[in-house]
């Protein structure tokens, strides 16, 4: 995809007077525009991309704002919204647990804080796949830890939504990437949510307990063969 930079700036400068953007946000989006970014080639097959952000608290939120600026709500659960901007750069704010890091007590953090930047490849078709399963070799080549979370029949939940499966890549110093792919598949009744799992050289244990106010088990209505929960 192409990243409309300047909207999306703006929208980051507007509600950085809210203290809900961290300073290092348009940094990050920056970089992910340059032409060496090691990902380049499944950015280009985003269809949007996802800056989740963790608050005190998502009920103080500036919503009518946000809204009044192009943010289309979604998602919306205790503690947890997406805002969907036409710039394709979406919001995602967060202050119930979504990582294995803090349900374990391990983030150290100030307010806000940029947990990851999501790359949503939407598209399901083999070329796609390929160059979405590229991922490990490309952290593996340059020494970034890596977790795959799904796949093989397992999709990943987050909230009342779910995806096929995903990859997260943790560099060093900087603010952790969220690869899903597949289709976001969205129901009214909770699926429940697999957290974010933690950097591997934390050596936090796997588990699964719920967040977003649901049960990682899904409903028979909504139940899905092959997807993954994580806000």
């Amino acid at each position: 995809m192409n990243i409309a930079l300047q909207s999306a700036n703006e929208i980051l400068d507007h509600f950085d007077s809210y203290d809900i953007i961290p300073e290092i946000t348009k940094t990050q989006l920056l970089k992910l525009t340059e032409g060496d970014f090691l990902f380049r080639d499944q950015l280009d097959l985003a269809e949007s991309i996802h800056l989740h952000i963790k608050v005190p608290a998502t009920d103080k939120l500036p919503h009518q704002d946000l809204i009044d600026h192009g943010g289309v709500p979604q998602n919306e659960k205790d503690g947890y919204i997406k805002y969907a901007f036409p710039s394709g750069v979406h919001l995602i704010f967060s202050s119930i647990p979504v990582s294995q890091e803090e349900r374990a007590g391990l983030s150290l953090f100030n307010y806000p804080h940029l947990d990851h930047i999501g790359i949503d490849i939407r598209k399901d078709d083999t070329t796609s796949y390929d160059v979405f399963n590229q991922i490990p070799e490309l952290a593996d080549r340059n020494y970034l830890p890596y977790k795959r979370q799904g796949g093989d029949g397992t999709s990943v939940y987050c909230c009342h939504v779910a995806v096929n499966e995903k990859y997260w890549v943790y560099p060093k110093g900087r603010p952790h990437f969220e690869f899903a792919f597949g289709p976001l598949v969205v129901s009214d009744t909770v699926f429940g949510c697999d957290l974010r799992p933690a950097d591997p050289s934390l050596h936090i244990p796997e588990e699964q307990p719920a967040c977003c106010g649901g049960s990682t088990k899904e409903t028979a209505e909504t139940s899905l063969a092959g997807a993954s929960r994580c806000c």
